[in-house]
């Protein structure tokens, strides 16, 4: 989706904070040093329910640019996650609802196939995730249909399959559905969250306040059929700073916006709806034209890649 007519094209990455009050927010090798944005002059966002911990917010991150998508088909990346199964391979969708299916493409950039969904004809294809499935110790793959720009859909859509093996492209015919309304009403979304361990499901909405409604879905849910989400509250983001993706590992969890990007720590133990109840920080920045897609690595590194055509794909981390 295009984004609203701002004055800045910026990403800020963040590293993890639980402190603050709570309210109702071709490959080059080259390092790119970030600046870094104080806790002092960037406050924590804040959200409907208080969060545990204190603390404040740490440094920034640096970020590298490792490569550059190399397939024409994928002009507007919405989504990405990163496999932990299959080394350096990240998984990317289109942003177009002609499009049902996601690829493969490397770390670098180089294109590992398309694995096209038999059969399906999405509305607005706008995130993915990894996470658990029905068979044990596999990764599956989530999609996204939740767009919806007039708001005006009955439900939204999420579609689950194993993880391909990039080895064997292919078409994917076995997969599962969940229809999903939402109880507030329908409402735009590009932001999807799944805990890599429990599957619990959390769907950011996307709104030109800033203030992106949180909305849960259990590890129960029944798959194959309607099921309503879980209000769970509001995050306040900034005005403009409207939700575009997000991903979670079993430490950290992340939304990202247009501008920035917004991480939660999850202590041991932490469930995904205790984590994103905490404030979250933001510290440094980058320019992307339209950055929608994000993948939180499980070393918790962010790599990032902007709609467009051949787009550089952005890895942030410490400072070595």
């Amino acid at each position: 989706m295009n984004r609203p007519a701002v004055s800045a094209f910026l990403i800020v990455v963040v590293a993890a904070c639980a402190g603050g009050s709570a309210e109702t927010g071709a490959a080059t090798s080259s390092t790119v040093v970030l600046s870094t944005v104080t806790p002092s002059t960037r406050q924590p966002a804040t959200t409907t329910s208080q969060g545990s911990g204190s603390g404040a917010c740490p440094p920034g991150l640096v970020a590298a640019r490792i490569g550059s998508v190399a397939s024409t088909d994928l002009t507007e990346i919405s989504g990405a996650a990163a496999s932990r199964t299959q080394p350096g391979v990240i998984w990317v969708h289109n942003d177009n609802g002609n499009d049902a299916a996601v690829y493969a493409v490397s770390s670098e950039g180089a294109d590992l196939g398309r694995f096209p969904l038999a059969n399906i004809r999405g509305r607005d294809w706008e995130d993915m995730a990894l996470g658990p499935g029905p068979v044990d110790g596999r990764d599956y793959l989530y999609l996204a249909d939740i767009g919806d720009n007039g708001a005006t859909r009955a439900d939204v859509v999420l579609y689950r399959f194993l993880e391909p093996d990039t080895s064997v492209p292919g078409e994917i015919s076995d997969f599962e559905e969940l229809r999903i309304t939402y109880p507030t009403g329908p409402a735009d979304a590009e932001t999807l969250i799944v805990d890599p361990v429990t599957g619990e499901i959390v769907i950011a909405t996307k709104t030109l306040s800033g203030r992106a409604r949180l909305l849960g879905i259990g590890a129960d849910a029944p798959w194959g059929g309607l099921i309503e989400g879980i209000d769970l509250g509001v995050v306040s983001l900034g005005f403009l700073a409207v939700a575009t993706g997000g991903d979670a590992s079993e430490r950290l969890v992340v939304i990202r916006t247009y501008d920035e990007a917004f991480v939660w720590e999850r202590p041991a133990g932490t469930s995904l709806t205790e984590a994103v109840a905490a404030p979250p920080c933001r510290v440094v920045r980058i320019e992307e034209p339209q950055g929608e897609a994000i993948a939180l690595l499980d070393d918790g590194r962010l790599l990032t890649i902007s709609e467009g055509a051949n787009q550089p794909i952005y890895l942030f981390g410490p400072a070595q």
